[in-house]
């Protein structure tokens, strides 16, 4: 029954591509056109972080105890966006005619209490939407059908500050530790990896309460969490998480430490630095750990794929980023970023052979299964008179198994709020490998030989706008 399984999981994987998500900024969410990212190292966010402000500070000797400020004369905002999207998948050898098509829509709803400058309340729902979604038929994988509509929710929580010293948010938010471009091993309060090639990062936020304290003198900030949940829900108190990050400011360098732990999870440690070194800058992350939190696989029979097991890796078990970027002004408005990164995971796998295991068993994480990847981009915002256009060029290697993505996306702001963005992107390299995912497997037993194309390209075009 699992040779079976395998070879119609296979089967369905075929039209699977990956689309471009990234969760908007608050400029985007409450309506302001947003500046092109800049890649490279970012100090991580303080509190209300996350794309949020922070609760106001209380300048150095003025008094812990402050009246109540003043209500807003418009103490809730309620908006949100429309993100809609289609995406093409072109597969070596399958007539035009039969290239896979999606339109994975999302709708975004959001209502922001701020009754005063100490209090503020959240709330963000999400809407899933994609009408060439078939609800009858399985999903990738060997998965249940999936319906064509989902509503989740993104992030529910309230902030405030305690003296004006300590600022807590409490609920479901996005928290992301690390300073990387594309792998980032330490960020441990999101459950799901994020696509490091999105324009919009669509995972949902995580539930905890956050709490921050800056040391305003140095510029030094340190943050507390409790994880409510994670890989489950923590329905009983001695699944709590608990974790914690440091930031100390050394010069011109920012050093990050990291630490979470949880019951029945192995410690988990990181340390990330990102630095100027004259013109460029350089920047790296480690996650410290031991084990996996997830089991990886194996075959009991080399080249039986009918054979494999589930095993838990022992000892230390590291992965590693490194990378940097370089900034060049070309005219007196214009200038470009080019960059490169290299990242290792010791619970990667070295090649493609147990791919078609990690489709049947739910294990297959896109940008996340080899041992060694490479990246490069070239950014080019606001170029000339283009002062609404960003252009973005990627590549990706996975050089465990030789595979690889180049993509270039194109993005646009149009009649002041309404955002256009497009993207082309090509597979290339071992056809077994994960940027291209080409299948061949000889017949084994009564498992007939199962055959999926390999991936050439993908497209898409997107139309977002501030509601």
């Amino acid at each position: 029954m699992r040779a079976l399984a395998l070879a119609a999981a296979l089967a369905a994987a075929a039209p699977l591509a990956a689309a471009p998500q990234e969760r908007p900024s608050d400029e985007e969410i409450f309506g302001a056109p947003a500046a092109p990212e800049r890649p490279g190292p970012e100090a991580t966010p303080t509190p209300g972080a996350q794309g949020r402000p922070p609760p106001p500070q209380t300048p150095q000797g003025a008094e812990a105890e402050q009246p109540p400020a003043p209500a807003r004369p418009d103490p809730l905002a309620i908006g949100g966006q429309l993100y809609l999207r289609s995406v093409l998948l072109a597969q070596e050898g399958v007539p035009l005619s039969e290239w896979a098509l999606s339109s994975p829509s999302i709708i975004d709803g959001y209502l922001d209490a701020r009754p005063n400058d100490r209090v503020r309340g959240f709330v963000l729902a999400r809407t899933f939407f994609d009408p060439t979604i078939d609800p009858s038929q399985p999903g990738p994988f060997g998965t249940p059908a999936r319906a064509q509509t989902q509503v989740v929710l993104d992030q529910l929580w309230v902030n405030f500050d305690v003296s004006h010293r300590a600022f807590v948010t409490a609920g479901r938010q996005h928290v992301k530790w690390g300073v990387a471009r594309f792998w980032n091993p330490t960020d441990y309060l999101h459950a799901v990896r994020r696509d490091p090639l999105a324009l919009f990062d669509a995972r949902t936020g995580t539930s905890m309460v956050k709490v921050h304290v800056p040391w305003e003198e140095r510029g030094w900030n340190f943050y507390g969490v409790a994880l409510l949940e994670g890989d489950e829900a923590a329905n009983q108190a001695g699944k709590l998480g608990a974790g914690g990050r440091a930031e100390i400011v050394l010069g011109n360098a920012e050093l990050g430490l990291d630490a979470l732990v949880r019951k029945g999870m192995d410690p988990r440690f990181g340390l990330d630095l990102s630095a100027g070194v004259g013109e460029v800058d350089v920047y790296g992350e480690a996650a410290l750990r031991w084990g996996s939190v997830r089991p990886l696989y194996r075959l009991a029979v080399p080249g039986e794929l009918t054979s494999y097991q589930a095993w838990q890796p022992g000892g230390f078990r590291p992965a590693v980023t490194a990378g940097a970027s370089w900034s060049y002004k070309y005219s007196d408005e214009d200038t470009f970023t080019v960059g490169g990164e290299y990242a290792f995971d010791d619970n990667g796998y070295a090649g493609p052979d147990l791919y078609p295991v990690l489709f049947v068993t739910g294990a297959f994480t896109p940008f996340y299964l080899g041992r060694h990847y490479a990246g490069a981009w070239f950014l080019l915002p606001k170029p000339g008179r283009w002062n609404d256009t960003t252009i973005t060029l990627s590549t990706l290697a996975n050089l465990s198994d030789r595979s690889f993505i180049t993509r270039l996306d194109w993005q646009v702001l149009v009649l002041t709020y309404l955002r256009v963005e497009a993207y082309a992107a090509a597979h290339y390299g071992d056809k077994r490998g994960e940027f291209r995912l080409g299948v061949d497997i000889p017949a084994q037993g009564a498992v007939p030989h199962v055959s999926v194309a390999a991936q050439v390209f993908d497209a898409g075009l997107a139309l977002r706008v501030a509601l």
